[in-house]
């Protein structure tokens, strides 16, 4: 089988799914070409080693990679985040001009201007899309504040979503209601799958007692309860409310620790500054995947967080599962898809999504549970992912998927 990745972001980029997908088709035996842009996300600074052109050829792992031309952006201002997401929806379908004939496309979204173009790559090269959704765009862009319920441009979007989606030869979602938010767009049932994220197990069974206490020295953490926030900080993730969260702790011997970049973070950095509570967060740098598992292993309890809205019972941050990974207990203050599942999993405590209160009650709770308590939480967590959730048993499913497709429309 020959596929073509389709996907504006991808390595050395912080979005694993289009690169794991390739190396595991690679390895599988199938011929892999990813279409993708300059990478600068979420930072918006060109990634070391890269300069913007109009294309690049290169190989990472074996598997060729076409990068073309976009706007390098990733912050606030909607005109230049439009911009981002136009210039590479008009320079992919002329990319792939280039590229080798392919069986099937793989489509990684967001955002959704990639939908538009994966259609007219599947009209240029006669080739079914499957189209992986990870958010409801048009729920996404409110939340964020891009654009105003009610408006013309949320009403652009929703028809484009639905535009997409019923031409893709299958979408991928990740909850029952992502499924039935298309299916009562036009979208037929059997053209859906409900597949989750998923992760490499062992990769986050690799630290040690000794990875974790060298992390918590190099950081001067001490003996102090240290719960972590791993990935995008941007508006979307509600965390001013974790900041009031830390304000109202009784006592300082809980931090909160933020690692990642993002839209928000100045901001958040600012505010937790002028409330004089900067001893009770830090914020560090997104650091290399290959230290991650020490990261969440010097950790004590791992914090997931969205706004409240309509948008958590579509997704689950793909954050989660890798804290599922890392055997830590769980503070869920997200609502929704990711809640049911930390409450099946019995892995943590849920809280509702920007409820200060209930988050500082969790925290001061986590705190005085003993520690077979909290491990018990941590490996409950784990071994509801090495059950469901496991990198081989998911990823099998996904190519199973393409290759149903591809061999459908051969037909």
């Amino acid at each position: 089988m020959r596929v073509l990745i389709l996907s504006q972001y991808y390595f050395p980029e912080a979005v694993p799914k289009p690169h794991e997908l390739a190396e595991a088709l690679s390895s599988a035996g199938h011929e892999v070409f990813v279409l993708t842009g300059y990478p600068h996300y979420p930072g918006g600074v060109m990634a070391e080693g890269y300069r913007l052109g109009l294309f690049k050829n290169e190989k990472i792992r074996n598997i060729p990679v076409f990068r073309v031309f976009e706007l390098p952006y990733h912050s606030t201002r909607p005109i230049l985040r439009i911009a981002n997401y136009i210039s590479f929806m008009l320079s992919a379908p002329i990319g792939a001009i280039f590229s080798p004939k392919a069986d099937v496309i793989y489509v990684w979204h967001p955002p959704l201007t990639i939908g538009v173009a994966a259609w007219l790559i599947g009209k240029i090269k006669r080739v079914p899309f499957v189209y992986d959704v990870q958010d409801i765009w048009g729920s996404f862009t409110v939340l964020s504040g891009m654009v105003r319920e009610g408006g013309a441009a949320i009403k652009l979007i929703r028809w484009l979503e639905r535009f997409v989606a019923k031409r893709a030869s299958h979408t991928i979602v990740q909850t029952a209601a992502g499924a039935e938010y298309f299916t009562e767009r036009g979208v037929p049932a059997e053209k859906i799958s409900i597949l989750p994220h998923w992760i490499d197990e062992a990769v986050f069974g690799r630290a040690k007692d000794d990875d974790r206490q060298a992390v918590r020295a190099e950081f001067g953490w001490g003996s102090r309860f240290i719960i972590l926030f791993a990935g995008n900080i941007g508006i979307v993730q509600g965390l001013e409310s974790v900041l009031e969260a830390a304000r109202l702790l009784p006592n300082d011997n809980a931090k909160i620790v933020f690692m990642g970049d993002g839209t928000d973070r100045p901001r958040l950095e600012a505010i937790a500054t002028s409330s004089m509570i900067g001893d009770r967060i830090e914020f560090i740098d997104r650091q290399p995947m290959e230290r991650m598992p020490a990261m969440m292993a010097s950790a004590d309890a791992m914090l997931v967080s969205l706004k409240r809205s309509e948008l958590a019972k579509f997704v689950v941050p793909s954050k989660t599962v890798a804290y599922l990974a890392s055997g830590k207990p769980i503070l869920m203050a997200a609502g929704g898809a990711s809640e049911d599942l930390i409450r099946e999993a019995k892995a943590g405590i849920v809280v509702e999504p920007e409820n200060a209160a209930d988050l500082a009650e969790a925290i001061e709770r986590m705190q005085r549970m003993p520690a077979d308590e909290l491990n018990m939480l941590g490996e409950n967590g784990r071994q509801f992912l090495l059950e469901n959730l496991s990198k081989d048993e998911v990823m099998q499913k996904y190519i199973d998927l393409l290759r149903t497709v591809a061999e459908e429309w051969k037909k």
